[in-house]
């Protein structure tokens, strides 16, 4: 599905705050396997990569046609983040045409969001850090963003009021590219509706182990922070699965990213592995409605758990799109959002590419 929001953004610069006025998820229909041939390095003719980037662009002018004609407000900005298909830094690809959204909703549009910092000499990723920052961080205690997306990627948030030289964030590990691989291959099925597989399956703890191992992020040092991009975890970890049933494959594989995601934030909140913190974690991303890797990532972290929108009412689909309408308004107002302890890079130039277009008179609802 893809994403859209419709932000009101409030205040300006670092003081400012995100609420969400409407949202819309949209089926990506035919647009999905055609996105999954590019993503999987598929050869192709420049013809269809062109279809494909087209298509993709006009299923974003239709999905946020939508959710400000429901909310009848015109926008003054629209962000386009685009599908990653592929992040090999100094490589990558943020596919989409920005083109139909910028005629149809005659607004501004910010589109391109990684390319300047990777230009810059960074990784490009995680850029929403900043965002979250924005959105989630406490006036009374630090907290872990934790988006279970295609990749895990997490934010280390400190107090609202302490510095945003503080704030850090990297990618963990796969998460979505293995489950929903997983569910196409065993349960015939886009994804595993809720964890149901999952849940009803047993932990293999030999293969989970082996998986664990192959999706755990090598040693990093701060001065160069993970950032992923193909999911080529998924192929491997299926053939591993292969000899389990259908459910126990889901389930031994949502037990090792659990254990992966806890391992990895106890190591980076100088906790002692595999001993878990007491910070509170904020989960969000498609997998964060997967009951099973919900109960997993409790059994292994003894803090609190729960998602964004339990926590800051934020729909746990909604926490990319809210930040990317955050992340053009910082660039509206001439804040550069990438963070060079995340990135590994401060961007030389300011960051996104921008359509300028007429309607910029609405400042209660200045982004999508």
């Amino acid at each position: 599905e893809l994403d859209a929001a419709l932000v009101a953004i409030h205040g300006t610069g670092l003081n400012m705050r995100g609420d969400i006025v409407a949202s819309r998820s949209w089926p990506l229909g035919a647009i999905a396997e055609d996105l999954r041939r590019v993503a999987s390095q598929t050869p192709m003719t420049a013809k269809e990569f062109t279809r494909i980037n087209r298509a993709f662009g006009e299923l974003h002018a239709d999905a946020l046609e939508a959710v400000c004609s429901d909310a009848g407000v015109q926008p003054d900005l629209a962000v386009l983040h685009g599908q990653t298909v592929f992040h090999a830094p100094p490589l990558s690809w943020q596919l989409i045409d920005p083109w139909p959204t910028a005629t149809r909703l005659r607004c501004r549009v910010r589109y391109d969001l990684r390319s300047a910092n990777i230009a810059s000499g960074g990784q490009g990723a995680p850029i929403t850090p900043l965002a979250d920052f924005m959105l989630f961080a406490s006036p009374d205690e630090p907290c872990i963003v934790v988006n279970l997306g295609g990749f895990v990627n997490a934010t280390l948030l400190p107090r609202r009021c302490d510095s945003i030289d503080l704030i850090r964030g990297y990618d963990i590990c796969a998460c979505n590219h293995v489950l929903d691989h997983l569910a196409r291959t065993r349960l015939h099925a886009a994804f595993d509706r809720d964890g149901m597989a999952a849940s009803a399956g047993q932990c293999d703890e030999g293969i989970c182990a082996r998986i664990e191992n192959a999706i755990q992020p090598s040693p990093t040092s701060h001065a160069r922070p993970r950032s992923l991009g193909t999911g080529d975890e998924a192929i491997r970890i299926i053939e591993m699965t292969s000899h389990l049933r259908a459910e126990d494959a889901c389930r031994t594989a949502v037990e090792a990213i659990a254990r992966c995601i806890a391992r990895t934030l106890c190591s980076e909140t100088n906790a002692s592995a595999p001993t878990p913190h007491s910070i509170p974690l904020l989960i969000a991303g498609g997998s964060a409605r997967n009951r099973a890797l919900h109960t997993a990532l409790t059994s292994h972290w003894n803090g609190p758990v729960r998602t964004t929108n339990e926590s800051h009412g934020i729909p746990v689909g909604m926490r990319e799109a809210a930040a990317m309408a955050i992340l053009g308004a910082c660039a509206d107002d001439g804040v550069r959002y990438t963070l060079p302890s995340v990135t590994g890079a401060r961007s030389v130039v300011m960051e996104s590419a921008l359509i300028e277009n007429g309607n910029t008179n609405f400042p209660d609802f200045r982004a999508v």
